[in-house]
């Protein structure tokens, strides 16, 4: 996959070439509208592996939200990028209030905010040419 983003009002861009995580569900692409959340991490060097063994246990405790879980490899070295998909902006919040109840969800996030340098978060809808609709 590749990941193209555009920064600042001059036109720079960058892209990424990024492999998908095996242990991250497969997407049905059925789509009946909604909104997906771009989360992108970029994480200090040498931890790729670690947030790897940890998520590939915590993904499955919103499997039903997951769309894709992404790695780069050319690019913007040690950014992982998660892809969730939501009805709207409210289902987002329940979805994630719900997640914090779980003591797992938290125990992830104990371990993986450490290796955590930078966090972006944007939210989409999927142009009509996307592989998502």
């Amino acid at each position: 996959a590749v990941v193209s983003t555009q920064s600042g009002h001059y036109g720079r861009g960058e892209q990424q070439l990024c492999y998908e995580f095996a242990f991250w569900p497969q997407y049905d692409d059925y789509y009946d509208g909604g909104i997906f959340e771009l989360r992108s991490y970029s994480l200090k060097a040498g931890c790729l592996y670690e947030w790897a063994n940890a998520w590939s246990k915590a993904v499955n405790l919103r499997e039903k939200d997951a769309v894709m879980g992404l790695c780069s490899q050319i690019g913007d070295m040690y950014t992982v990028h998660h892809i969730w998909r939501y009805t709207d902006l409210e289902h987002r919040k329940t979805e994630r209030d719900m997640s914090w109840q779980s003591g797992e969800w938290a125990d992830l996030v104990i371990k993986t905010v450490p290796m955590i340098k930078n966090l972006q978060v944007n939210i989409m809808q999927p142009s009509i040419y996307s592989p998502l609709r």
